[in-house]
């Protein structure tokens, strides 16, 4: 009894120095990353990786999340971030407390865009209108000149993202709550336009554009990533 009493003590303290390392490491990540991106809240940062320490004493991690809300990327609030880093490297000089360079072989994650951050990126684009968002895709609400008189006009499309920009693709359009076909041809071209995306969280290139009630959501994926810590 006494010595399954003492293997279960080791192991505990065993664990307990494991998950006390684990948070001394995801604390540095934390200040690293904060201090490299605009992350808002201070994020979560968690290590998948069990028992820790062996791992980060090879110096390879295979996966940290991080999360954080409130991020910032060029005057555009994120509000929700979702990351996953993959193969993290950890120098010698960082795990004896020093400096250095944390590489990241990839990462794949996604940030949530409101409405009305939406509406401030796509700025001037939007030629007065504004855009709504669900399930269904993207509405542009807004008022044109059609024939000589001044109509609202609803178009109706979807976002996408292509070598770094976020592009409007209308679909169909309707003036007055009609839809004519002779109006879409003329009109909907006009309503085509893309706009930069601001630098993400990891460098992350969206691939996909995903809509929810009220926001949109960014998914993609990194490579080669260096965080000085």
């Amino acid at each position: 009894m006494r010595r399954l009493l003492l293997v279960l003590l080791i192991l505990a303290v065993g664990v307990g120095a494991d998950f006390a390392s684990a948070r001394v490491f995801e604390s540095k990540v934390t200040t690293a990353l904060e201090g490299k991106y605009q992350l808002g809240d201070r994020p979560i940062v968690q290590v998948r990786d069990f028992p820790f320490l062996p791992r980060l004493l090879a110096g390879r991690l295979s996966t940290v999340d991080l999360a954080a809300n409130d991020a910032r990327a060029q005057g555009v609030t994120l509000d929700s971030v979702e990351v996953h880093l993959h193969g993290v490297r950890v120098p010698r000089a960082v795990l004896l407390g020093g400096h250095g360079e944390v590489r990241i072989d990839r990462a794949d994650g996604q940030v949530a865009l409101s409405q009305e951050q939406v509406n401030r990126l796509l700025g001037d684009r939007l030629q007065g209108g504004t855009v709504a968002i669900d399930t269904r895709g993207v509405r542009v609400d807004v008022r044109r000149e059609v024939l000589g008189r001044q109509v609202d006009a609803v178009v109706a499309g979807r976002l996408v993202a292509r070598a770094g920009r976020l592009a409007f693709q209308p679909r169909s359009i309707e003036v007055g709550g009609v839809r004519d076909q002779a109006l879409e041809t003329s009109l909907l071209p006009s309503f085509t336009f893309d706009v930069p995306l601001p630098p993400l969280p990891v460098d992350i290139d969206v691939q996909r554009v995903d809509t929810e009630p009220g926001q949109i959501v960014l998914a993609g994926r990194a490579a080669g990533i260096a965080v000085p810590a």
